[in-house]
């Protein structure tokens, strides 16, 4: 019997990687998000730059702005 090992090299492209966050429950968008913290950890800059950058780039637009408002409005757990 033939056997080969074959490795596969892509990059998910951004609308990709959006449609998978959407597919996520709240659990696994939750757990996204703690790793991009985790990740973004050990940078020499912290995130809030990244975050600035994003702001500032002439590609986000009004949809990608109330994302961005949206998670900050609801970043802080329901009391009920």
């Amino acid at each position: 019997m033939i056997k080969r090992i074959q490795n596969l090299n892509f990059t998910p492209t951004t609308k990709e990687l959006a449609q998978e966050f959407c597919d996520m429950d709240g659990d696994e968008q939750a757990e996204f998000l703690n790793l991009i913290f985790e990740i973004s950890s050990g940078w020499d800059n912290s995130l809030c730059f990244q975050m600035q950058s994003v702001a500032d780039s002439k590609k986000l637009n009004s949809g990608g702005r109330k994302v961005m408002e949206l998670m900050g409005e609801y970043s802080t757990p329901n009391e009920t």
